[in-house]
């Protein structure tokens, strides 16, 4: 019991301590966006940067720092983006976002293609790619 509670109570401060903040490449001309543009994005309710630039969202599979993500900019829970993501499939109006299984793969895509988004953790993000919202700086 023991055991289980100290292991509790690091998952909780691993997640606290996690900054999560929204990227894309350096070579994108965006340089920031408000939360309602990036909930837009992710929920696939436009597929376009607010200048017209073509864009698409991709995310890591790891379920507790989507779960964070989505709760925080969308106010959706799991179960609720299931459900969403279940009718826009189905009508056809929309898909979730491209996930990978490895960071790295996600970070040499995102850093290639000025049109691509992701959400990570601060100590994640590289030289080469730019935030563009920080709910810190809020």
């Amino acid at each position: 019991m023991r055991i289980l509670l100290v292991g509790l109570l690091i998952a909780l401060c691993t997640i606290a301590k996690s900054e999560l903040v929204v990227v894309v490449s350096k070579q994108s001309e965006i340089d920031s966006l408000n939360s309602q543009e990036i909930a837009n994005i992710f929920l696939a309710r436009t597929n376009r940067f607010p200048n017209g630039q073509k864009t698409e969202p991709i995310e890591l599979r790891e379920k507790e720092i989507r779960s964070n993500f989505y709760a925080s900019i969308t106010g959706k829970s799991p179960k609720q983006l299931s459900a969403y993501w279940t009718t826009l499939v189905f009508t056809g109006k929309g898909r979730p976002p491209k996930r990978y299984q490895d960071l790295d793969d996600l970070i040499e895509v995102l850093e290639n293609n000025p049109g691509k988004i992701t959400y990570l953790d601060r100590d994640q993000v590289t030289d080469s790619m730019k935030i563009i919202f920080d709910p810190s700086q809020m």
